[in-house]
């Protein structure tokens, strides 16, 4: 068989860039494929040339637009700081890369970095307006979009899809309410505390994971029993600065946030009569936090992707553990702690990389994460802001959620999803 081979992008070369070089390095490279890590780009040329140098990647340059000019990748992956995100998403898909892998959130509203100011209702109008347009650009350059919400591709999820399938056959297969957090000590990324560039704090940048893991299976559901996914109706919010408020010597052991939220709680109703509830959070001390619990008709489910009791660890004096990262954001290796090897695998980045690996191989596979889930998380992530200026008061975003037609290409595909049990 000969060797197919995919052209590789990376823009940005911070924490998510990292992550997601690394992430393709251990992917099982199936099939004959080469996978070519072609070019980096950064708005730092000398961090560029550093993560070119530690990830062996051919060609370093200054401008994103440059790069996939030059290039052409099959795979763009934008993994810089927020407030680029829709500008780059729209120069690679003109550019003709095959896909683009946007890490969360899509955009940001743009009157961020115009200096201006707005209610959160407005906020979420022009957000998602601008939105739209970088989803009407990659649909018109027949790019797919792989929306990079790694909560979706936890093993666990995909277990979870496989059994609801399984549900069906027997009457059930109903997700009656699920909640999920994610958080830990505070970002460690420059650009976090400053709104024109991040967009948001922990309901933006933390609640956005596992609620992507919930819209999923929502959609999912629907799709599975009707051809339609279920699609959120109307959201409740809170979005708080917690550590701001504290005497100093309560932030100690915490990233302490000036200008955006610290803690957030979004409550999601769907058209179903079903609901969720999501939090993100800056003031978990013991490292990041990932976990989702699903209730059906049938069963509980509960994901708890780190920390796990998988391994357990006990190290009386943290020293000998080096420079060795235990978990995510764990402050210290010292006492007891739940070791996660291949971290990135568990928090889902080699499962996400490789469905973009197979939808640039394929010409008929799509993202299980696409427009869909990027149009929806949004919605309901503006939302929250304006409900939460209101005194947590309901916001109905049905306004989007029906205003715009997604193709199917452009949802979900449970039946692409492999089987992660194995069967009797």
């Amino acid at each position: 068989m000969p060797t197919r081979s995919l052209k590789v992008t990376i823009n940005g070369t911070g924490f998510a860039g990292d992550f997601t070089a690394r992430a393709y390095g251990m992917i099982p490279h199936q099939n004959g494929v080469e996978i070519e890590l072609a070019g980096v780009c950064s708005g730092h040329v000398e961090n560029a040339r550093e993560f070119a140098d530690r990830h062996s990647v051919s060609q370093v340059f200054e401008s994103h637009e440059e790069m996939v000019k030059t290039i052409k990748p099959d795979i763009d992956n934008v993994a810089c700081a927020n407030f680029a995100h829709g500008a780059y998403t729209a120069e690679a898909a003109e550019a003709g890369a095959k896909l683009v892998m946007l890490e969360k959130p899509p955009v940001i509203w743009p009157g961020y970095p115009e200096g201006r100011e707005a209610t959160a209702e407005i906020r979420k109008r022009e957000s998602m307006e601008y939105l739209a347009t970088v989803l009407d650009t990659v649909r018109a350059n027949g790019t797919k979009l792989l929306y990079g919400e790694n909560f979706i591709y936890f093993d666990g999820l995909m277990g979870l899809v496989k059994i609801l399938e399984q549900a069906r056959k027997t009457g059930k297969g109903k997700v009656l309410f699920q909640s999920g957090i994610c958080g830990h000590q505070g970002s460690h990324a420059p650009a976090y505390d400053t709104p024109s560039l991040s967009g948001g704090g922990a309901l933006f940048n933390k609640a956005c994971h596992p609620l992507g893991a919930i819209l999923y299976l929502k959609q999912v559901e629907g799709l599975l029993e009707s051809g339609t996914p279920i699609r959120p109706v109307k959201v409740s919010a809170l979005a708080l600065q917690v550590l701001k408020h504290q005497p100093e010597a309560s932030g100690e052991h915490f990233r302490v946030m000036q200008n955006v939220d610290d803690f957030s709680r979004i409550t999601v109703v769907f058209e179903d009569h079903t609901l969720a509830e999501v939090y993100g959070s800056d003031l978990n001390i013991s490292g990041i936090r990932n976990e989702l619990s699903v209730i059906t008709d049938f069963a509980q489910y509960d994901i708890r992707a780190n920390p796990n009791s998988g391994n357990e660890l006990f190290m009386p004096d943290g020293s000998a553990a080096g420079n060795l990262l235990f978990r995510e954001k764990l402050p210290t290796p010292q006492g007891t702690s739940f070791p996660v090897p291949k971290q990135g695998h568990a928090h889902g980045y080699v499962n996400e990389v490789e469905d973009a690996v197979a939808c640039a191989l394929d010409p008929d596979r799509y993202p299980q994460s696409g427009p869909l889930m990027a149009w929806d998380s949004m919605a309901v992530l503006m939302a929250g802001y304006e409900s939460n200026e209101k005194d947590s008061a309901f916001v109905d975003i049905t306004e989007y959620t029906a205003g715009r037609t997604f193709e199917a290409s452009e949802m979900p595909s449970p039946d692409a999803i492999a089987n992660v049990f194995l069967t009797t």
